[in-house]
């Protein structure tokens, strides 16, 4: 029920305002109290993101460098790459080589006799075309007996095996091209018809049985390369295995002539994987810095200054990369060794000149460095994962403090309610006191009238 009671009728006193005052400086102390408290939590809550941000950007670089075949990477390259193209597997091994394209992979290609015109009858009954082993067996009836028909029938079967037809209006006459879709011997056309009435025979191509209709406009060839004067052949124009870890794609015989093909070790792509780490590194290490630094002339603290587990974060990830990696068979065993040095200021910084010394003299072992069970890149990929798994100390850290920051939120609405009653209590206490004057003011001002009626109070103020 709404209050009827007027504050300060009685006394004209500011009831309302002296309540507010007075619940103010009630609840003031606390409330700034929990205020700075959610501050604070709220800021280490931000501080723990940035941190498992820069611990998720060197896990993402360490996943890859644990990856053997990451570093294992070969590059192969083409002296003349008009003639051919190659690329490197990881199991590739250098080695320079000649290589001669003497004849590339062509699809066979036949071509009928000239017809008036694509809407010419050819003729009915079974035609059957064979690619290879692959066969396909088409019925022509009267709905499909032309030129134009048989290429519909041929190019919308279900089964075709690997074979296209086009009709070609030339000058002196219509024809319909048949053409392999694959390349080399393998690939080879044949065309037989049955039945009906004898006009299909006209497309016939089977020269084992004299049937040549159709002529061979170009005949299904294998690809021949020659690798240091070895022989290898293809039905198409790329060899896999022909040199071990290298594929090779054709383009155009090398008229006679050699050209190199060079398999070598990719350098460049195993400094870019320690660059890319280096790099997430310090950022970590500027990360992590920020977080705990202290501000000598503001006086200010950073959220995480002090704090016990960044602090563990760190030194952990300090000793992993201290630790020599055991069983390498090497001539380095640290990462100082390689060329990557640790700075004053805890930050890596990447000594090119030996870096590139190791690679050209040891480049299987350099990744294994990092790629082993024992490698840098598999310990300090499981202790940063361990870090920002969801039972991680760092998502402990975040439940705790996101649990803080809930607990501060509840102790602010139980201060809004004491507060709440707290005014409402002032407020019946002082509207009580409001009523009491009022009633002491109008008793005052009753007593003053009947003194002032009394006989003779006129005369003796008079008087």
């Amino acid at each position: 029920m709404a209050s009827i009671i007027s504050s300060g009728i009685g006394s004209g006193l500011d009831i309302g305002g002296i309540v507010q005052q007075l619940v103010a400086a009630e609840g003031q102390p606390l409330d700034t109290r929990l205020g700075l408290k959610e501050s604070r939590a709220q800021a280490k809550l931000s501080a723990f993101g940035s941190l498992k941000s820069a611990l998720s950007g060197v896990r993402d670089k360490l996943e890859a460098m644990k990856s053997p075949e990451k570093f294992l990477v070969r590059k192969a390259t083409s002296s003349n790459e008009d003639v051919f193209s190659v690329t490197a597997g990881t199991n590739a091994v250098p080695a320079q080589y000649a290589l001669e394209v003497v004849q590339t992979a062509t699809s066979q290609k036949l071509t009928s006799g000239a017809f008036t015109d694509a809407d010419a009858v050819v003729g009915v009954g079974t035609l059957t075309i064979d690619v290879g082993a692959s066969r396909m067996i088409l019925d022509i009836t009267t709905e499909n007996n032309t030129l134009a028909g048989i290429r519909d029938a041929i190019n919308s079967s279900n089964s075709n095996p690997g074979v296209s037809a086009t009709v070609v209006n030339a000058d002196s006459g219509s024809y319909l091209i048949l053409t392999s879709d694959g390349t080399g011997s393998e690939n080879t056309l044949t065309v037989t018809q049955a039945g009906g009435d004898g006009g299909l025979a006209a497309l016939e191509y089977d020269p084992a049985n004299s049937l040549v209709s159709m002529t061979e406009s170009i005949p299904a060839q294998d690809a021949l390369i020659r690798i240091d004067g070895l022989d290898v052949m293809s039905s198409g124009n790329t060899f896999t295995g022909a040199v071990q870890g290298v594929t090779i794609s054709i383009f155009s015989d090398s008229g006679g002539s050699s050209e190199s093909l060079l398999v070598a070790n990719d350098s460049s792509a195993a400094k870019t994987l320690v660059e890319d780490f280096v790099s997430a590194y310090n950022d970590m290490i500027t990360t992590i810095d920020s977080l705990t630094a202290y501000n000598s002339e503001s006086e200010q603290a950073a959220p995480l200054l002090g704090d016990s587990t960044i602090r563990g974060i760190r030194d952990q990830i300090r000793r992993e990369m201290s630790t020599a990696v055991n069983d390498l068979d090497a001539s380095f065993s640290t990462l100082s060794e390689v060329g990557i040095e640790l700075q004053l200021d805890g930050k890596l910084s990447v000594n090119d000149a030996r870096l590139s010394e190791v690679l050209a003299d040891d480049f299987v072992r350099f990744g294994q460095l990092f790629s082993t069970t024992d490698g840098f890149a598999t310990r300090l990929y499981e202790l940063t994962d361990g870090f920002l798994q969801s039972d991680g100390i760092i998502e402990s850290r975040t439940q705790g403090l996101t649990a803080q920051i809930d607990g501060i939120t509840d102790d602010r609405e139980a201060l809004n309610d004491r507060l709440l009653a707290l005014e409402t209590r002032l407020l019946r206490q002082f509207n009580a006191l409001d009523s009491l004057l009022a009633q002491l003011s109008t008793t005052s001002n009753f007593l003053s009238q009947q003194l002032a009626n009394l006989p003779g109070a006129t005369s003796n103020r008079g008087g």
